[in-house]
């Protein structure tokens, strides 16, 4: 499986990167923020089995602030 996803690895990054900017364009906030982190999550799993370690800390940041951004947007702190 790991080759097979390496093999073709463009096209799992084009459809993780078409995700995130996807998400952009969905108006619900819970399916906004699923669709993200499946983007996040697709390009941190590339990454990872590329074994390259900043650009997983980088996804796993971007992962965790989608996460406290969606978290303070439900609360009410931030009206966007």
């Amino acid at each position: 499986m790991k080759e097979y996803i390496l093999k073709k690895e463009r096209i799992f990054h084009f459809l993780s990167l078409a995700l995130i900017a996807g998400s952009m364009f969905i108006p619900e906030p819970i399916q906004k923020l699923i669709v993200l982190v499946t983007g996040i999550l697709g390009l941190l799993v590339l990454s990872s089995l590329k074994k390259q370690k900043t650009l997983v800390i980088i996804y796993l940041v971007l992962f965790f602030a989608a996460g406290i951004f969606y978290y303070f947007m439900m609360n009410g702190k931030m009206n966007f």
